[in-house]
């Protein structure tokens, strides 16, 4: 189920988003700095308890992903972690990022030390999309920046060319 978020410019290279998870969950406000489109998808709350530990989490890619689509990571930790990115994702026109947190603090994804997306982590039950455009794409090397006590799963997809 995909929920429309708002947005709300605050400077150039950083956007405020909520997205709900809807029933008994909080809302969870996400930050994506230069992120042209973004999109949060809320799960269905269940009884089931907050996960603990990565592997329990939602995979972040709940819906299909278009056709032609290239996964170039996937990856789940705690605390702070990175990727780097292979030389195709520099020649994108965009990359997708799609994560889920559990946690009382936030998980940020930066790259040549800007914020490339983030959210502030709740019961994992929201997954959060951002859409990083190519422009932005000046490092392959990004980081995850996370209190150790927040755990994440995360998704890097290339869009097909058009």
């Amino acid at each position: 189920m995909k929920l429309p978020l708002l947005a709300v410019g605050l400077l150039p290279a950083l956007v405020l988003v909520t997205a709900c998870s809807g029933g008994d969950h909080p809302s969870t406000p996400a930050t994506h700095g230069a992120a042209n489109v973004t999109t949060g998808t809320g799960a269905v709350p269940s009884a089931v308890q907050t996960p603990t530990t990565p592997d329990r989490l939602p995979d972040p890619v709940q819906s299909s992903i278009p056709v032609g689509s290239k996964t170039l990571y996937t990856g789940s930790g705690h605390g702070a972690g990175g990727v780097k990115l292979p030389a195709s994702a520099g020649k994108a026109s965009s990359i997708t990022v799609m994560w889920t947190c559990v946690g009382h603090s936030k998980f940020g994804i930066t790259g040549a030390g800007e914020t490339l997306a983030g959210s502030q982590c709740g019961d994992g039950s929201v997954v959060f999309t951002a859409e990083i455009p190519h422009a932005n794409m000046h490092d392959l090397a990004w980081k995850f920046q996370a209190a150790n006590s927040v755990i994440w799963r995360i998704a890097v997809i290339q869009p097909p060319a058009n």
